[in-house]
């Protein structure tokens, strides 16, 4: 098992952040005692145990794998999730991502695999060497995890709750649970909850690791705002959303003190819980490590003259949605692009209730006429070939490898560096033809880009907000 016993520096670190019980580096790891046999976060508000009964973990999942159980005070489950430490694992962070989006919930370990590319032998070998675990466990980690979290969180009926995290039945729920945490759902939860319905309504806590400007995500979303999907008012940001054929809304406040957002999400179908609460999080860039992106990107003093603390990254719902808007704003300006995007989800989006509507879907389209749309026949069409090449791939259960669209007629370097900067998965994603970019280069005089990788989707974001 890999823990933090290896490295003395880091022992001395992850000592003093958890006496001082320092927010900073609550998710980067965890403390087990093996007094009572139960994990922490760094930020328990339970009294220190004697270091000598301490052991470090890398993540909750290693803890648990290990004998630990989750502490019911400062509740692990509700900690930010960190894989720095995982370094340039690029495989292994993409099969981490999604598995805790719930892809192994419906999914055998061998197509999971054939998905990334890679045999399930070589990826059991990877989850072995780098988390001492199995694949299967890890994702019976994030399951429990998320039950936990709704037991003690929401009123949802139990068996809401076992399909919500990924569970196939009840029973296998129980005896998972109870195996785990040493006691069954109900036993964890003290009240009794009403009975559920078609359509659930949750709400959740969401924390992270400061800091966070959320001033600055709020005045870059209200720029960009559309308001036939979403809301940006002075504390929150809602929308609505598609995801699996099933329609959803969520809203996130903002709770500075809490470092966390309080989330309010309807939904239709359940069981797709654990995948919008990954995509939410991806949303709002909450498990980022702003801090050690930060002290990285200020070694260039150039850039780190002009670095907003807490900036994080806002990205689309998903890569679709990114693809769409980064067409639809080629060589306008903002207002024009935003113009644009407002009048396709007027004609194309589906009703959501008698207020807003959802993003059009890559099939919607694909098969849509595209006349009332004001500008270039060729990129209307580009937005067809692009729907066409996402719809393929959604259909198929395909890994999505963006650089195809660079197939696609109309779509250029610019585009493909966009769509990545702003679907979350790639943060060295560097438009360097963007205008704001290169106005920005110019006017602070930076010329080796270079230095800011692997961060340069968050050096872009500095580079604009500078300007």
């Amino acid at each position: 098992m890999k823990t933090l016993k290896t490295a003395t520096s880091n022992m001395e670190t992850f000592q003093k952040a958890r006496l001082a019980r320092d927010s900073r580096y609550d998710g980067k790891f965890f403390i087990a005692v093996k007094t009572t046999n139960i994990y922490c976060r760094p930020i328990c508000p339970a009294s220190p145990p004697k270091e000598n009964n301490v052991v470090y973990f890398l993540s909750a999942a290693q803890a648990q794998e290990a004998g630990f159980r989750p502490c019911l005070r400062c509740r692990p489950e509700s900690a930010p999730q960190s894989s720095a430490w995982l370094g340039n694992q690029a495989v292994l962070l993409k099969a981490m991502q999604r598995i805790q989006s719930g892809a192994l919930n419906q999914h055998s370990l061998e197509s999971f695999s054939e998905s990334l590319g890679i045999s399930s032998r070589y990826l059991r070998k990877l989850f072995q060497q780098h988390l001492g675990m199995s694949p299967q466990s890890f994702a019976n980690h994030h399951r429990l995890m998320l039950a936990k979290q709704l037991l003690h969180q929401t009123t949802l009926p139990i068996t809401d709750i076992a399909l919500s995290s990924g569970f196939n039945s009840v029973r296998r729920f129980n005896d998972s649970f109870k195996q785990t945490m040493k006691l069954s759902p109900s036993q964890l939860r003290k009240s009794k909850p009403p009975q559920g319905s078609n359509d659930m309504s949750i709400e959740l806590k969401l924390s992270y690791r400061p800091p966070f400007n959320w001033p600055q995500m709020q005045q870059f979303l209200k720029q960009r705002e559309l308001p036939l999907i979403e809301q940006i008012s002075e504390n929150s940001y809602s929308r609505t959303f598609t995801i699996a054929d099933t329609l959803g809304w969520f809203e996130a406040t903002h709770v500075p003190d809490e470092h966390s957002f309080k989330l309010h999400i309807r939904l239709q179908d359940t069981s797709q819980l654990m995948s919008v609460i990954a995509h939410i999080k991806k949303v709002l860039d909450l498990d980022s490590d702003i801090a050690t992106i930060e002290h990285h990107l200020a070694k260039d003093k150039r850039l780190g003259a002009v670095l907003t603390p807490g900036l994080r990254l806002p990205a689309c719902w998903n890569t679709f949605e990114a693809g769409i808007k980064a067409i639809l704003g080629q060589q306008v300006s903002v207002k024009a692009a935003y113009g644009h995007t407002h009048q396709l989800i007027e004609k194309l989006g589906s009703d959501y209730d008698k207020h807003f509507k959802v993003f059009p879907t890559a099939q919607q389209i694909a098969q849509a006429d595209l006349s009332f749309l004001k500008m270039p026949g060729q990129r209307k069409q580009t937005l067809k070939d692009f729907a066409c090449w996402y719809l393929e791939k959604e259909q198929s259960e395909q890994e999505i490898e963006l650089s195809e669209i660079l197939n696609i007629k109309g779509i250029g370097p610019w585009s493909y560096e966009y769509i990545k900067l702003r679907s979350g998965g790639d943060p060295d994603a560097f438009p360097e033809k963007d205008l704001g970019v290169i106005k920005a280069l110019e006017k602070y005089h930076m010329t080796d880009t270079n230095l800011w990788s692997p961060w340069r989707s968050y050096a872009t974001l500095h580079l604009w907000n500078s300007l």
